[in-house]
């Protein structure tokens, strides 16, 4: 194989499974990454751990304060309303063409994410909810079966990370905005649709706003 080939797919590899810890939220907003346990961990040189680190800090999923090295960066409120807009915007139109495009079997996987939440909204749920969520979020993205969005959101993975302190709002508000794409989805009534999702993540921007005045 190819050196120069057999490099880039390391390095590929080893970022895409950094990148894979940071959107599982296996750090802690502010830690500290540790170079050497990741190297231990996948077994491999500090070379393409660096390489990926640097790679993530361009992506705003890290921030590297010189001679302390790399943490997780962590969103301002003004950050993550931003967040929220951009994620509006995008998976607004992408929910639309997942009502186009989508077959009738994704459609009915989509309309069934969350119902093991409709009889237990106890806070131990939150965790599987926020899973649940992300998940769900992500599958509009792929249903749109457009690679330039797919593009725009990897590129922006730090989309992502807009679940850095988990559910912005009460999972039972949550569930109920989530109620409304769905009964959009049985109809495919994309612009109905458009319209929910992009409510239900302006009203994560929303709660942010407010909370922040609060404690002004």
């Amino acid at each position: 194989m190819d050196n120069k080939l057999e490099n880039k797919s390391v390095k590929d590899y080893i970022y895409d499974k950094i990148k894979e810890l940071l959107e599982n939220n296996e750090f802690v907003v502010g830690e500290k990454i540790n170079k050497n346990d990741l190297a231990v961990r996948f077994n491999i040189s500090l070379t393409p751990i660096n390489d990926a680190l640097n790679r993530l800090v361009g992506e705003n999923y890290l921030i590297q304060q010189p001679r302390k090295g790399f943490f997780v960066k962590e969103f301002s409120p003004k950050e993550l309303c931003d967040l929220f807009e951009i994620r509006a915007g995008l998976e607004g139109i992408a929910i639309r063409l997942c009502c186009e495009r989508a077959s009738d079997e994704d459609i009915e996987n989509l309309i069934h994410s969350f119902d093991s939440f409709e009889n237990d909204m106890d806070s131990n749920m939150i965790k599987q909810y926020t899973i649940a969520d992300k998940d769900f979020h992500k599958k509009i993205i792929f249903l749109a079966e457009n690679p330039l969005i797919s593009q725009v959101r990897n590129s922006l993975g730090f989309l992502n990370r807009s679940y850095q302190k988990g559910l912005v709002k009460p999972m039972h508000d949550s569930l109920l905005e989530h109620h409304a794409i769905i009964e959009a989805l049985k109809a495919r009534d994309g612009e109905k649709a458009q319209k929910a999702m992009e409510q239900h993540l302006l009203n994560s921007r929303d709660k942010i706003v407010s909370t922040l005045n609060k404690t002004r």
